[in-house]
């Protein structure tokens, strides 16, 4: 019976180390990919009507930002059997468009990216927001984030929709996105040469960083960054790490980028924009960077406000035709 024991005993620890190994890597991929609900409030906003429901910037003026005219629009993601649903705020058919993505918040009814098209609008470009895919109003796949990697296949969508529909030229079109919007906007830089600029804000770089740093922010150990990607592959077919943010810079070719990212950041470190823009100057890349200090995350447009504005202008007015 001792022999057996022995026998028995490691073969169990072994089974019992693999279940809370891929168990974890399971409760982790959907913990941390699971997309939930809006905030209720959100549902009912638009473009001419909405408030910052962030506490800490809670009396944040947005009237300046409000937009009485816009289309609601639906349109396909470039990938087959997902649609979108967006609006169009055509503020002047002779001026550029900015395409606005949105990020792990509540849709294309989320302040920050309101607020972002209401900068624009204010100095004449067009601006098309959307729901990205499991968000809002726009079609389901399976309730959780790729983490850009197939939420990019959006973003093109929105890009093919100007071109198709509404009959810009590439150069006519701008691609701006923050936090995870921000990274989708990257990838689609880099995997479509003809989007002619991209200004993102607090964007990722490098998704196994990425991960880890959510695994600490929940107390959770490191170490089931690996049984939860397996777990993406095994469950959703999602391979998280099929794109990188690094794309828009190794095929920059000449096109402009800017990057937003503040210091004070817990949610992304300010290290990830750090690696994109070391690996810029390395390539040579056309990528300009802005660190505000002391601010949280995606926070520089409600503390440091008219900067944000002039940046986020100048640029799609350089960039665009």
């Amino acid at each position: 019976m001792k022999r057996l024991f022995w026998i028995i005993s490691p073969i169990t620890v072994l089974i019992l180390v693999i279940l809370t190994y891929f168990g974890g890597g399971y409760y982790v991929y959907y913990r941390l990919s699971k997309i939930g609900p809006p905030i209720a409030a959100t549902l009912s906003y638009n473009p001419s009507s909405f408030q910052v429901n962030y506490p800490e910037f809670a009396t944040f003026n947005t009237a300046p930002y409000e937009i009485s005219s816009y289309e609601t629009i639906r349109f396909p993601s470039r990938q087959a059997d997902i649609s979108l649903s967006g609006w169009y705020l055509e503020v002047n058919p002779n001026y550029p468009v900015v395409i606005v993505t949105h990020g792990m918040g509540d849709g294309k009814g989320d302040a920050n990216v309101l607020i972002a098209a209401g900068m624009l609008a204010d100095n004449g470009f067009n601006v098309l927001l959307y729901d990205l895919r499991n968000f809002g109003d726009s079609d389901k796949d399976n309730g959780h984030t790729g983490a850009g990697n197939k939420e990019y296949q959006d973003v093109l969508g929105a890009w093919d929709y100007l071109i198709n529909i509404k009959g810009y030229h590439p150069d006519q079109i701008g691609l701006y996105g923050i936090s995870m919007g921000g990274a989708a906007t990257l990838i689609t830089f880099g995997q479509e040469p003809r989007v002619a600029a991209a200004f993102v804000d607090s964007p990722f770089a490098n998704m196994s960083e990425t991960i880890k740093s959510e695994l600490t922010q929940h107390h959770l150990p490191t170490f089931f960054e690996t049984p939860a990607i397996m777990m993406a592959r095994i469950i959703n077919g999602e391979n998280l790490l099929a794109h990188s943010p690094t794309e828009a810079i190794n095929n920059d070719n000449g096109r402009p980028i800017f990057i937003v990212h503040e210091t004070g950041d817990t949610r992304v470190s300010v290290n990830q924009t750090r690696e994109l823009a070391a690996l810029a100057q390395e390539k040579g890349a056309n990528v300009s960077v802005w660190m505000p200090d002391g601010v949280e995350h995606v926070g520089a447009m409600f503390d440091f406000t008219n900067t944000y504005q002039q940046d986020l202008v100048s640029f799609f007015k350089a960039a665009l035709k």
